[in-house]
C-alpha cells in the first residue's frame, strides 16, 4: 500500500487520542519533558491571555494610549522570546538538556514571580510609564524571555536525544499535542479570576500560573534525574545505531546524491550579487525606523542599515566573494520562497489577535456570561486546533499542497468578515470556528511546502527560515496597529464599533489567498501532492 493511500485510511480519532496512548508508553526522561511542556503550555498562555488587560487596566492607568502601550509591552514578551530562542538556542547543546530545561524554569519561575509580585508583594502602585510597577513588571518578562529562549531549544532537544528515528515523530506529535492540550485549560482561567468563583483577580491568577511554573521546576528536576538523561539517550543512541547499520547502504546511495546535488546548485563566482530580495528587506527596515523610531534615532538606524551593503560591496575580494555566496545560497535569496513566506504574514496576523485583540474584545463588546468570562472563547482555538488538525489532515490527504494552502488562507481569512457584520454570540462562535478550520488546513501544509521548495541537503534550513515571517508578525502587529486599532474602535467602557475594526482586519489577512491565487502558477511550480 503506498504511503498517500496508508494516510487516507488513517483514523482521525486515533491521531487525536495516539500521542496519548504513546505518553503512556513513553520513557521516563521523555514523561519529564512532556508533563513540564503541558503545565508550561497552560502557564504561558494563561498569564499572556491577561497580559494586554492588566497593563491597559492597572499598570498604565491614566496614561495616554494605554492600549497602544500595553501592545508594545505584549510585543517585548512575544517578539522578544523568537529572538532569544535564536541567541540563545544553543545552550542546551553546550550544558545539555537537563541543565538547560532546569535553568529555563528557573528564570521562568523568577521572571513570573516579579510579575506576579510587582504590586502584590513588593506594593508597587500605578503611577504612569517607567515607574516602579512598569520597570519591574518589564524586568520580570525579560527574564521570561530569556527563560523561554532556552526552554524551547532545550524541549525539542531533548525529544530529539531521547528518541529513535522511527521515533521522533511520535515524540514531536506528542509535545505538540500536548502543549495545545495544556493552553487550552486556560479557557477555565476564569475559575481563578472571576469573582463568582475563587475571585483572585488578575493578579491572583498570575500567582497560580506561578506556582505552576514552580510545579514544572521540581517535576523536571525529580523525573529528569541524571541517571534517567544519561540512561535514556545512550539507549536512544544504541537502538539509532542499529538502525543506521540496517540503512547504511542506502543513506550511503543518498549522501551521493545530495553531495551532487549541492555542488550542481552552487553558484558560479562571476554572478555573485546582492540579491533583489535583500535590497527588498533593507527599504522595509528603513521605512519601518522613519515611521516608529524618533528622530534622530530613525536616522541613525537608517544609516547603519545602508552601510551593511555599502561595506560589503567595498570589501577586498577574498573576504567579498564568501559573504556573497553566503547571502545567494541563504533562503530568503530564493525569490519564490521568499515571496511565499511573506505573503503569509496578513493572514498570519489573526494569529497574534488571539492574545492581542480578543480578550480585550470580548470582555468590552460582549455582554453577559461570554464577556465576563472572556477566557472561554479567547482560548476555543487550541483546543479546536487539536481536535480539527487530524480530521482535516486525513481528510484532505489526496489533495494539493498548494491549493489547500489557498482555500485554508481564504477561508481564515474571511472569517474576521462575519466579526464585521454584528458582534453577537452566534458571530463570534463563526469567527472562531472558521477562523479554526482555515488554520487546520494550511498551516500544517506550510512548512511541508517550506520543504518541498528547499534545493536537497537544505530542508531543515528552509523550514527554519520559514519562521521568520511569524516572528515578524509578533513584532509588526502591536507595533504597527493592533494597540491604536482596539483603543479607536473598542475602548474601555465604549466599545461601540467594533465592526469596522473587523472589516479592517480582514482586509489586511485576504490579502495572503489574493497573492497565493495571483501567483499560483509560478509559487506553486514544481511542488509535488504529497
Amino acid at each position: 500500500m503506498s504511503e498517500e493511500n496508508s494516510k487516507a485510511n488513517q483514523n482521525p480519532l486515533k491521531e487525536i487520542v495516539q500521542p496519548f496512548i504513546d505518553l503512556i508508553h513513553a520513557p521516563r526522561a521523555l514523561w519529564g519533558v512532556n508533563l513540564a511542556y503541558t503545565l508550561e503550555g497552560l502557564s504561558y498562555f494563561g498569564i499572556l491571555t491577561y497580559l494586554a488587560m492588566y497593563f491597559s487596566d492597572y499598570v498604565f492607568q491614566g496614561v495616554e494610549h494605554a492600549d497602544v502601550w500595553s501592545h508594545n509591552m505584549v510585543m517585548v514578551l512575544t517578539a522578544g522570546i523568537a529572538i532569544s530562542m535564536v541567541v540563545l538556542g544553543f545552550v542546551p547543546d553546550k550544558i545539555g538538556v537537563r541543565k538547560s530545561l532546569i535553568l529555563s524554569f528557573c528564570l521562568l519561575l523568577a521572571g513570573r514571580f516579579f510579575i506576579s509580585g510587582a504590586h502584590s508583594l513588593f506594593g508597587f502602585e500605578p503611577s504612569g510609564l517607567w515607574s516602579p510597577l512598569h520597570l519591574t513588571v518589564m524586568g520580570g518578562i525579560v527574564l521570561v524571555l530569556i527563560g523561554y529562549g532556552m526552554y524551547q531549544p532545550a524541549a525539542y532537544s531533548a525529544v530529539r536525544q531521547f528518541t529513535t528515528p522511527k521515533t521522533a515523530s511520535m515524540g514531536y506529535a506528542m509535545l505538540y499535542a500536548l502543549m495545545n492540550a495544556g493552553s487550552s485549560l486556560v479557557m477555565l482561567s476564569f475559575l481563578l479570576r472571576d469573582e463568582k468563583f475563587l475571585g483572585l483577580g488578575i493578579e491572583g491568577t498570575f500567582w497560580v500560573y506561578t506556582g505552576i511554573t514552580a510545579i514544572s521546576l521540581i517535576s523536571t528536576f525529580l523525573i529528569l534525574s541524571r541517571n534517567t538523561v544519561e540512561e535514556t539517550i545512550k539507549r536512544a543512541k544504541d537502538e539509532t545505531e542499529k538502525i543506521k547499520a540496517e540503512e547504511k547502504i542506502e543513506n550511503a546511495q543518498e549522501e551521493k546524491k545530495e553531495e551532487k546535488k549541492d555542488t550542481d546548485n552552487k553558484p558560479s563566482e562571476e554572478k555573485l550579487y546582492i540579491p533583489v530580495t535583500v535590497w527588498i528587506i533593507i527599504a522595509a527596515l528603513i521605512l519601518t525606523a522613519f515611521f516608529k523610531l524618533p528622530s534622530p534615532y530613525n536616522y541613525i538606524f537608517s544609516v547603519i542599515i545602508l552601510l551593511i551593503p555599502i561595506i560589503l560591496l567595498i570589501l577586498p575580494e577574498g573576504k567579498k566573494k564568501p559573504a556573497l555566496k553566503w547571502i545567494m545560497e541563504h533562503p530568503l535569496a530564493n525569490t519564490k520562497f521568499f515571496v511565499f513566506i511573506f505573503a503569509l504574514i496578513p493572514v498570519q496576523t489573526l494569529f497574534t489577535y488571539n492574545w492581542l485583540i480578543l480578550p480585550q474584545y470580548i470582555s468590552r463588546a460582549y455582554a453577559g456570561w461570554v464577556g465576563e468570562y472572556f477566557e472561554v472563547a479567547s482560548n476555543l482555538n487550541p483546543i479546536l486546533i487539536f481536535i480539527l488538525v487530524p480530521i482535516i489532515t486525513a481528510a484532505t490527504v489526496k489533495a494539493k499542497v498548494y491549493s489547500m494552502m489557498i482555500w485554508g488562507t481564504l477561508i481564515m481569512s474571511l472569517s474576521a468578515f462575519i466579526l464585521a457584520i454584528d458582534h453577537n454570540v452566534i458571530t463570534l462562535g463563526l469567527y472562531i470556528l472558521f477562523m479554526t478550520i482555515g488554520e487546520a488546513m494550511w498551516s500544517p501544509r506550510f512548512l511541508q511546502y517550506a520543504t518541498e521548495i528547499a534545493p536537497e541537503g537544505k530542508a531543515g534550513l528552509y523550514q527554519g527560515v520559514a519562521q521568520l515571517p511569524w516572528f515578524l508578525t509578533k513584532f509588526l502587529v502591536p507595533l504597527l496597529y493592533s494597540g491604536w486599532m482596539i483603543e479607536k474602535y473598542c475602548p474601555q467602557n465604549a466599545c461601540n464599533s467594533p465592526e469596522r475594526m473587523w472589516f479592517i482586519f480582514g482586509l489586511i489577512a485576504v490579502i495572503s489567498p489574493l497573492i497565493l491565487i495571483i501567483g499560483k502558477g509560478w509559487l506553486s511550480k514544481d511542488v509535488s501532492r504529497k
